[in-house]
């Protein structure tokens, strides 16, 4: 996982690869206030997508909703790990880090059907799909599905009104993920999130997965939300498009899978860091 120190707004994107070997506990992904201090405004912090000015208020949304993997959770070693066991059983070739985050856009069973064919609409890859659900499901916890350091607060000061103690009403939560519901609601639960979302559902609990708008859209009739007060954050390019299909807000976080230059001009603004994102979502 990437998490670099907090970049000013003038900062050039950061392109290169994610190192294989860069852990939660490594020095760079500390986001603490001791290594540079906050930026005073999302304004200061925050690039704007080029198709996008000015920035959208996203202080006033009522509700975020997080996208899973590369978003909230480190989950690249398992997902990647996951990913090779299953193959290796298939047998079928194993792949390369790069090849497995570019396979992140794609859900479960289309990623899976492209890295064993090249193809993601392969009938391959549901069967291929359920045996790497079944897989890392039962690898789940905080260790191996850790959030991102600050992002378990940040949830809890989102759902509390910006405070840390709490008892002020906050916005509404859920998490909309291109992986199945049942490793989406088991990564929150790991990470003590689960209470603060009003839900947590999959790609095959949805009409049709990312990019396709029709899961958010889906996600918002159920829990009776305006897709328009709504932000949706993730870290994919089908994230953005789908916020975009919603009219929804969207955030990118470049912390994930996909290096900035990806995300750029399918996100409404992107952010380094889990203090940016905070100054956008909470208006610091």
């Amino acid at each position: 996982a990437r998490m670099p120190p907090v970049a000013s707004a003038a900062s050039a994107p950061r392109v290169a690869s994610r190192p294989s070997t860069l852990r939660r506990d490594h020095p760079r992904t500390r986001t603490t206030a001791t290594t540079k201090p906050r930026a005073s405004s999302a304004e200061e912090v925050v690039r704007a997508s080029p198709s996008v000015s000015p920035l959208p208020d996203f202080a006033s949304a009522t509700a975020v909703v997080w996208d899973v993997d590369g978003t909230l959770a480190d989950t690249t070693d398992l997902g990647f790990a996951s990913t090779n066991a299953v193959l290796l059983e298939a047998s079928l070739p194993t792949i390369t880090l790069e090849q497995y985050l570019r396979g992140t856009r794609y859900a479960t069973p289309q990623r899976l059907a492209w890295h064993a064919t090249g193809d993601i609409d392969h009938p391959s890859g549901e069967a291929l799909g359920a045996a790497f659900d079944a897989h890392y499901i039962a690898l789940v916890d905080d260790r191996t599905a850790g959030f991102f350091p600050g992002i378990r607060d940040l949830v809890r000061r989102i759902a509390s009104g910006g405070t840390a103690g709490g008892g002020t009403a906050g916005k509404s939560q859920a998490v909309l993920s291109n992986a199945c519901g049942e490793y989406a609601r088991k990564v929150c639960e790991a990470n003590a999130t689960i209470d603060a979302m009003a839900a947590v559902v999959g790609a095959d609990e949805v009409p049709d997965v990312k990019p396709s708008p029709l899961g958010l859209l889906s996600l918002c009739e159920r829990l009776g939300w305006d897709p328009a007060t709504c932000v949706y954050v993730g870290d994919s390019p089908s994230d953005g498009v789908a916020a975009e299909g919603a009219g929804m807000m969207s955030v990118g976080c470049t912390w994930g899978s996909h290096a900035a230059d990806a995300q750029r001009g399918r996100f409404d603004a992107l952010v380094d860091t889990v203090e940016e994102l905070e100054a956008l979502l909470l208006g610091r």
